[in-house]
């Protein structure tokens, strides 16, 4: 009978685009999201110029291509229609790019580091790196063509995202395994003998120590899981397909091991943000906070899975900081595990008798109050110990998250001090656009020596916050449109998250990046996917735009 229904023109945009841009792009980011994490050819030595010159390379493809195609399609578009492509006006994180880029590239040509601020890196005589973390010009140049392609050409695939799960999921696999002394695929050669690992001997290199899976750094570890976790939890949260919500429930398992496993402070700051933003998401309809609690459930029980396993391997791993000991070994982490399971059947097995009486406005406040509450709580603490009682007694680990000073964090407090103070002293022109992007290590050079001294490091090329970063390498006027490019995206994508829910996977990952960007560091085996998600989360709010058109 539907099929004798007289059919309706819908309205359509006055220009719309072939779809080979758009397949171009799902091609990138099926490499982006499959290949380009697990790239390694000579250790970790190289993992981060593996994949900066990686990057690179597809994201030139990519945007060659899709500018060709474009231009193919627009002119079939005229031969045909006989009209002329209707240009949507700049949106607010367009502007908010440009400035960024802008004033990145003044920031570059006013550097007395002008070279290494294009290129993001310092040699020596020898022409061998010696600092900087390839985050100069030439990237940032990327990250806008990336940006402007995805946003104007990309059409939202949930094959894309199944890649994205099922390889981040192996990723992370390989970043519990290296936790636990087991090298599955002999990254280790080389540097230490497997057989040693089990011997007992102290003083192992911190190569072995700190880094780990494809990626190296445990900070950088961190910093991929607090982008897959969130991406892993909406999945399941929102995509009602059967196999979508199998591969999302069994990455969240992987992601919240992995984050463990990576023994990060910044990887518990972006868990707590990204638990209190989802929630806050999720709480907005009656269907996703259901699933939502269920996720919650399925991420505290695979840390107990990791215990298990943890207790199978004779608890032979690396060590875990007094946070991630915690949500390991405690026992009362089973009571988030059975509240969240009990809460999510009450609320499937009684749907039809809840969902009409849902109290969304007070749940949403609720969490809202209780994140405010933490945050503030947490700043007040820093401020208490810090400035009113200097002198009260904590423990070692209380002392470094508790009371900022010099020996705050991982020598975080230092290289915050330390460059803020070398700020102070930069010219007008350097304090409006900074040093130039990525030129930290020259701003604390002078400061290499007392750090020789004080923490055994004899160099820093980053000050391990990405805003200070950009702060003191772009200026002022660099953080504020950086800030504004997170910001414009996170307001334009709340506005429409009823017409298009999706946009809440990217936009999730987007702020537990930027929460765990804090205390972290920006380079080009992370970031880069950062400004993916940030543009597939504004593709979605053009599409919402160009549909009313």
């Amino acid at each position: 009978m539907a099929n004798n229904l007289p059919r309706t023109k819908s309205k359509e945009p006055q220009y719309k685009a072939s779809t080979m841009p758009s397949f171009l792009i799902s091609c990138y980011l099926i490499l982006m999201f499959s290949f380009f994490p697990l790239f390694l050819t000579e250790q970790f030595g190289r993992a981060r110029t593996d994949k900066y010159t990686l990057f690179l390379i597809l994201s030139g493809v990519m945007i060659v291509g899709v500018v060709i195609s474009s231009v193919l399609a627009y002119r079939e578009e005229r031969r045909v229609h006989k009209c002329t492509m209707k240009f949507m006006p700049l949106t607010a994180p367009d502007i908010a790019f440009l400035c960024f880029y802008g004033f990145a590239a003044i920031s570059t040509l006013v550097s007395d580091y002008t070279k290494e601020a294009f290129f993001g890196t310092f040699t020596d005589n020898m022409g061998f790196n010696v600092g900087g973390r390839n985050n100069g010009l030439l990237l940032l140049t990327v990250y806008l063509l990336v940006y402007l392609a995805i946003t104007r050409r990309y059409s939202f695939k949930d094959y894309v995202i199944a890649v994205y799960l099922i390889f981040s999921s192996f990723v992370a696999l390989l970043a519990v395994l290296n936790y636990f002394y087991i090298d599955l695929l002999g990254i280790y050669d080389g540097y230490y003998d497997l057989w040693d690992l089990f011997s007992g001997i102290q003083n192992k290199p911190s190569v072995l120590l700190d880094f780990g899976s494809t990626l190296g750094n445990k900070n950088l570890i961190s910093s991929f899981m607090c982008l897959f976790l969130p991406v892993a939890v909406m999945s399941f949260v929102l995509i009602n397909k059967r196999y979508m919500r199998i591969i999302s429930g069994v990455a969240i398992c992987f992601a919240y091991a992995g984050l463990l496993c990576s023994d990060s402070s910044s990887g518990m700051l972006g868990l707590i943000a990204g638990i209190a933003i989802m929630a806050i998401f999720c709480a907005r309809r009656y269907d996703s906070f259901k699933w939502y609690m269920l996720a919650l459930a399925i991420l505290f029980l695979s840390g107990k899975l990791l215990r298990l396993f943890s207790y199978l391997r004779g608890d032979k791993s690396k060590g875990f900081e007094f946070i991630q000991n915690f949500l390991l070994y405690s026992k009362k982490m089973y009571l988030p595990i059975i509240l969240f399971a009990v809460i999510f059947v009450l609320m499937l097995v009684f749907e039809k008798k809840l969902e009409p009486h849902y109290p969304k406005k007070t749940i949403l406040g609720v969490l809202i109050a209780l994140t405010a509450g933490v945050v503030i709580a947490g700043i007040y603490a820093v401020i208490h110990f810090t400035v009113i009682a200097p002198e009260a007694e904590l423990s070692e680990n209380l002392s470094r998250l508790l009371r900022f000073d010099e020996h705050w964090g991982t020598h975080r407090g230092y290289y915050w001090i330390k460059s803020l103070d070398e700020y102070k002293s930069f010219s007008f022109i350097h304090k409006l656009f900074g040093t130039g992007p990525d030129t930290v290590y020259a701003v604390m050079e002078p400061y290499f020596g007392e750090m020789l001294e004080l923490f055994d490091e004899g160099s820093t090329d980053c000050v391990h916050n990405e805003f200070l970063n950009y702060f003191i390498t772009q200026g002022i006027l660099g953080l504020i449109s950086y800030l504004a490019i997170i910001g414009t995206v996170t307001v334009r994508a709340l506005r429409r998250t009823k017409e298009n829910p999706m946009m809440l996977i990217f936009l999730s990952a987007v702020i537990c990046y930027a929460a765990q960007s804090v205390v972290n560091i920006y380079q080009p085996i992370t970031t880069p996917l950062f400004f993916i998600f940030l543009s597939m989360t504004e593709a979605m709010n053009r599409q919402i735009t160009l549909k009313k058109a």
